[in-house]
């Protein structure tokens, strides 16, 4: 059986609040909070068919967050623009923006740790065709 899609994206936090909005300040989306399942409050938005969640630590069955050994990269229409907003909140760059062939990446620290790229592809990016 294969898989049918990504469905989801969970990023674990000893804030999620304070991670939530540092998301939806870079990246201009509006997180929720959610409580369900039994789960401890937490936060989401959908992008697309992915849901983005940001959930405290003991949520994921974890008791440390940051220096995951996946990065999340983000699809952006403007690399420099999304730069702009990551340095006005202090966020950590790991690499500059550069070429990668397939459009200009760069990569950061979030908050709690957590590696992404935002990523400016030359291409139209279309899931699933």
């Amino acid at each position: 059986m294969k898989i049918k899609s990504l469905c989801g994206v969970i990023i674990a936090a000893n804030n999620p609040k304070a991670l939530a909005a540092f998301y939806s300040h870079v990246f201009a989306v509006n997180f929720e909070e959610e409580d369900h399942g039994g789960l401890d409050v937490h936060y989401g938005v959908d992008i697309g068919q992915i849901h983005l969640g940001i959930h405290p630590a003991k949520n994921l069955g974890k008791t440390e967050v940051g220096n995951a050994s996946i990065s999340i990269a983000y699809n952006v229409d403007s690399l420099s623009d999304i730069a702009s907003r990551l340095a006005q909140v202090n966020a950590v760059q790991v690499t500059p923006p550069h070429d990668e062939g397939f459009g200009l990446v760069a990569s950061y620290k979030d908050p709690e740790g957590n590696p992404f790229e935002v990523v400016e592809l030359n291409y139209a990016f279309a899931p699933g065709a």
